[in-house]
């Protein structure tokens, strides 16, 4: 005959199913929690380059993000980021927010492209001042220019701006992808009083451009080189040309006047009559 479990064992089953069954309300409970505090978001499912537009291929708003991680205007509809056009580079499963896109029917214009606080100004350009015509937007490069020293009346070369972002090349091209680099204008975004600086050399003097080689954010102290320079410290002498002031006056010699005979006047009655002796 079996024998009958004693009350232990019943209250250890007990014991056992109620760990188990509060062990699934916490859990349950838990996930209550955690699901009011997290909301979709419409993110990207591989990277998206500006100016592209998004399809929904590109995107999901499968993934729940904590309401605190959440960025500042981000969007939870597909149907609001689908069909429109990517300001900037959006990184694979990063959100998308409402800055980051306009409607596809709006012209894309280069001001989308100026950095934040900065300014777009064009500097003309050729084969030997754009480095042979390899700079293509997205590059850095520094700014020389070359003007006369109002001090010391030299011409100065000195390195204006350094790390300049360029923003298009030739025609308003923005595309790195091009075939070819700047050969007629330059588009540089620059601070705004730096813009000032660039019109101010240009006018004065010349300007010329330096690449940069890639994640090169070095900047080098320049004080500028003028011809005493490379002339071993010494700058050659020079025949001086007189002035206006210094050049010489011509002097007139003029023949003495003719000198005259005494003369003496005599007179004789009512007639007077001059003698010389």
């Amino acid at each position: 005959m079996a024998k009958k479990p004693g009350a232990g064992g019943v209250i250890l089953v007990a014991v056992i199913c109620g760990v188990g069954t509060a062990c699934l309300i916490w859990y349950y409970l838990r996930q209550m929690d955690e699901s009011k505090n997290r909301e979709p978001v419409v993110s990207a499912t591989m990277d998206i380059n500006p100016h592209t537009k998004i399809n929904r291929e590109m995107i999901t708003d499968s993934k729940a993000y904590p309401k605190d991680l959440i960025p500042e205007n981000a969007l939870t509809n597909l149907n609001q980021v689908a069909g429109r056009i990517a300001l900037r580079h959006i990184n694979a499963k990063e959100p998308i927010r409402s800055s980051d896109l306009v409607p596809a029917g709006q012209a894309s214009t280069l001001a989308l492209d100026i950095p934040e606080g900065m300014r777009a100004i064009a500097i003309g350009v050729s084969e030997v001042i754009a480095v042979g015509t390899s700079i293509k937007p997205g590059d850095r490069v520094d700014i020389l220019a070359t003007y006369p020293e109002p001090r010391t009346r030299q011409e100065l070369t000195k390195m204006l701006l350094q790390n300049v972002l360029v923003l298009a090349v030739n025609k308003g091209q923005t595309d790195a992808n091009g075939k070819e680099g700047a050969n007629s204008s330059m588009t540089l975004a620059v601070q705004p009083e730096q813009t000032e600086l660039i019109t101010a050399a240009d006018r004065a003097g010349a300007l010329r451009v330096s690449l940069r080689p890639l994640n090169d954010q070095h900047i080098i102290p320049s004080q500028g080189v003028t011809t005493k320079d490379f002339y071993g410290g010494r700058i050659p002498e020079e025949t001086p040309t007189a002035t206006n002031d210094q050049r010489q006056t011509p002097v007139y010699i003029m023949p003495p006047a003719p000198s005259r005979r005494p003369e003496i006047n005599v007179i004789r009655g009512v007639q007077e009559q001059t003698v010389s002796p």
